[in-house]
Protein backbone atom coordinates (compact mmCIF):
# COMPACT_ATOMS: atom_id res chain seq x y z
CA UNK A 1 0.00 0.00 0.00
CA UNK A 2 2.80 2.43 0.05
CA UNK A 3 2.50 5.63 -1.71
CA UNK A 4 5.02 7.70 -3.52
CA UNK A 5 5.39 11.06 -2.23
CA UNK A 6 6.04 12.31 -5.76
CA UNK A 7 2.66 10.70 -6.20
CA UNK A 8 0.98 11.89 -3.67
CA UNK A 9 2.34 15.46 -4.72
CA UNK A 10 1.33 15.24 -8.32
CA UNK A 11 -2.51 14.58 -7.35
CA UNK A 12 -2.15 17.32 -5.03
CA UNK A 13 -0.51 19.92 -7.66
CA UNK A 14 -3.25 18.46 -10.33
CA UNK A 15 -5.86 19.61 -7.97
CA UNK A 16 -4.72 22.66 -7.82
CA UNK A 17 -4.93 23.21 -4.26
CA UNK A 18 -8.39 21.69 -3.82
CA UNK A 19 -8.08 18.88 -1.51
CA UNK A 20 -5.66 17.80 1.30
CA UNK A 21 -4.42 14.85 2.30
CA UNK A 22 -3.89 12.63 5.41
CA UNK A 23 -2.21 9.62 6.11
CA UNK A 24 -4.28 6.28 6.39
CA UNK A 25 -3.69 2.23 6.15
CA UNK A 26 -0.36 3.09 5.01
CA UNK A 27 -1.44 5.78 1.84
CA UNK A 28 -3.69 8.89 2.01
CA UNK A 29 -7.25 10.05 2.34
CA UNK A 30 -8.48 12.17 -0.39
CA UNK A 31 -10.04 15.06 1.34
CA UNK A 32 -12.88 17.82 0.15
CA UNK A 33 -13.28 20.08 3.16
CA UNK A 34 -14.63 17.20 5.93
CA UNK A 35 -15.53 14.95 3.39
CA UNK A 36 -13.13 11.21 2.26
CA UNK A 37 -13.63 11.21 -1.61
CA UNK A 38 -11.00 8.99 -2.20
CA UNK A 39 -8.32 6.79 -1.24
CA UNK A 40 -4.64 7.21 -2.55
CA UNK A 41 -3.11 3.93 -2.37
CA UNK A 42 -0.37 1.87 -4.41
CA UNK A 43 0.33 4.37 -6.65
CA UNK A 44 -3.25 4.70 -7.63
CA UNK A 45 -6.69 6.64 -6.65
CA UNK A 46 -9.66 4.45 -5.25
CA UNK A 47 -13.09 6.04 -5.16
CA UNK A 48 -16.38 4.27 -4.32
CA UNK A 49 -18.25 2.84 -6.70
CA UNK A 50 -21.44 4.90 -6.97
CA UNK A 51 -23.55 5.75 -10.08
CA UNK A 52 -22.83 8.81 -10.40
CA UNK A 53 -18.83 8.52 -10.16
CA UNK A 54 -19.40 5.44 -12.88
CA UNK A 55 -21.38 7.65 -14.63
CA UNK A 56 -18.88 10.40 -14.94
CA UNK A 57 -15.92 7.96 -16.08
CA UNK A 58 -17.91 6.63 -18.64
CA UNK A 59 -19.64 9.57 -20.02
CA UNK A 60 -16.08 11.05 -20.39
CA UNK A 61 -14.46 7.72 -22.81
CA UNK A 62 -12.56 6.31 -19.83
CA UNK A 63 -12.12 3.05 -19.43
CA UNK A 64 -13.80 1.84 -15.79
CA UNK A 65 -11.55 -0.64 -13.56
CA UNK A 66 -12.44 -1.99 -10.77
CA UNK A 67 -9.81 -3.46 -8.28
CA UNK A 68 -9.31 -3.50 -4.62
CA UNK A 69 -7.07 -1.54 -3.06
CA UNK A 70 -5.58 -4.48 -0.85
CA UNK A 71 -6.11 -8.42 -1.14
CA UNK A 72 -9.49 -9.04 0.87
CA UNK A 73 -11.29 -5.38 0.08
CA UNK A 74 -14.16 -4.45 -1.90
CA UNK A 75 -13.66 -3.38 -4.96
CA UNK A 76 -13.17 0.19 -6.15
CA UNK A 77 -12.80 2.56 -8.94
CA UNK A 78 -9.42 2.83 -10.06
CA UNK A 79 -7.83 5.73 -11.17
CA UNK A 80 -4.42 4.98 -12.44
CA UNK A 81 -1.68 8.03 -12.38
CA UNK A 82 -1.65 8.31 -16.46
CA UNK A 83 -5.30 9.53 -16.01
CA UNK A 84 -4.78 12.66 -13.53
CA UNK A 85 -2.69 14.38 -16.31
CA UNK A 86 -5.94 15.92 -17.43
CA UNK A 87 -6.72 18.10 -14.59
CA UNK A 88 -9.75 19.61 -15.57
CA UNK A 89 -11.32 15.62 -16.21
CA UNK A 90 -9.74 14.67 -12.82
CA UNK A 91 -11.28 18.06 -11.09
CA UNK A 92 -14.41 16.75 -12.34
CA UNK A 93 -14.38 13.61 -10.59
CA UNK A 94 -13.19 14.72 -7.36
CA UNK A 95 -16.14 17.45 -7.69
CA UNK A 96 -18.24 14.06 -8.82
CA UNK A 97 -17.32 12.51 -5.58
CA UNK A 98 -17.97 15.56 -3.20
CA UNK A 99 -21.44 15.97 -4.51
CA UNK A 100 -22.53 12.49 -4.14
CA UNK A 101 -20.80 11.45 -1.06
CA UNK A 102 -22.90 12.22 1.90
CA UNK A 103 -20.78 14.57 5.05
CA UNK A 104 -19.42 13.08 8.00
CA UNK A 105 -21.99 12.36 11.00
CA UNK A 106 -20.77 14.73 13.66
CA UNK A 107 -18.65 12.75 16.47
CA UNK A 108 -20.74 12.47 19.70
CA UNK A 109 -19.26 14.48 23.04
CA UNK A 110 -18.64 12.23 25.70
CA UNK A 111 -21.88 13.68 27.24
CA UNK A 112 -23.97 12.60 24.66
CA UNK A 113 -22.55 8.79 24.68
CA UNK A 114 -23.27 8.39 28.07
CA UNK A 115 -19.46 8.40 29.30
CA UNK A 116 -18.69 10.53 31.59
Amino acid sequence: MPVSPDIELFLREQLEGRVHTKRMFGGYGVYTDVKCVAFLLNDALFLRPLPEIRAYIEGTGHDLVMDGPVKGAKSYYRIDPDLWEDGDWLMGLIRTAHEVIPAPKPKKTRRESGKD
